[in-house]
């Protein structure tokens, strides 16, 4: 008598541990889809960050800032601006307005500068542009054009 080619009694077949505990699959699916929605606000927020980073007045209000006196004195040397910047950015063409909020850091303290400014001609102009810095109660206006300081010969 010949053999079958396959066993006459299969073993059953064994469950995944889900399978065997199906009561997991809501709270699995639940903490799958916050996950899924963390990362898209983590994906959105990493490009509205960076296309903000890269335009023309944040450089240029960063620029002004790193180059103020006052701004040395107070929050010290490197200037460096945090991760998260606040604000609008609209960029038509060669017209555009800014409304930021950046906040800076550096060896001495903290602060933030506010940047309004409209574009024309492909040229940015500030109409307010301030630094506050934390633990001072007077901003720094970078609009304003000061005097040098007066010198003992």
């Amino acid at each position: 008598m010949s053999t079958p080619p396959y066993p006459l009694h299969p073993e059953p077949m064994k469950k995944s541990w889900l399978e065997q505990n199906p009561y997991w699959k809501i709270p699995f699916g639940c903490l799958t889809l916050i996950f899924l929605i963390a990362l898209f606000v983590v994906v959105l927020m990493t490009v509205i960050t960076t296309s903000l980073r890269n335009s023309d007045v944040y450089k240029q209000a960063l620029a002004q800032a790193a180059s103020n006196s006052q701004v040395r004195l107070q929050i010290g040397e490197p200037l460096k601006p945090a991760w998260l910047i606040s604000g609008q950015l609209n960029v038509s063409g060669s017209t555009g307005n800014a409304n930021l909020s950046i906040p800076i850091s550096g060896p001495r303290g903290k602060g933030t500068i506010r940047a309004i400014a409209n574009k024309t001609g492909r040229v940015w102009r500030f109409t307010y542009l301030q630094i506050s810095v934390d633990g001072h109660p007077a901003s720094i206006d970078l609009l304003s054009i000061q005097p040098p300081a007066e010198r003992d010969f």
